[in-house]
């Protein structure tokens, strides 16, 4: 199944999985930063953390949006 073309240009989705990710990150952030560690380890760690949570949560978005697509049961749209 693909995506339709008018559920790939939903923004809030991918506006929710930022935020989850950059959530994630932050507090990763500040978990790290308590314990001590380099700030550069810790800028590292946090990217990596935040890219890690991103590619996830945008690969089961898409998962979910094109199990989920209602717009392929209308002829009308793409």
């Amino acid at each position: 199944m693909r995506l339709c073309s008018e559920c790939r240009r939903a923004p809030w989705p991918y506006v929710m999985a930022l935020f989850i990710a950059g959530f994630t990150a932050f507090l990763t952030w500040l978990t790290l930063a308590t314990t001590g560690l380099d700030p550069e380890a810790n800028g590292w760690v946090t990217a990596g953390v935040f890219l890690t949570v991103l590619g996830m949560l945008l690969t089961y978005m898409v998962s979910c949006m094109r199990r989920h697509c209602g717009h392929r049961d209308h002829p009308a749209h793409g």
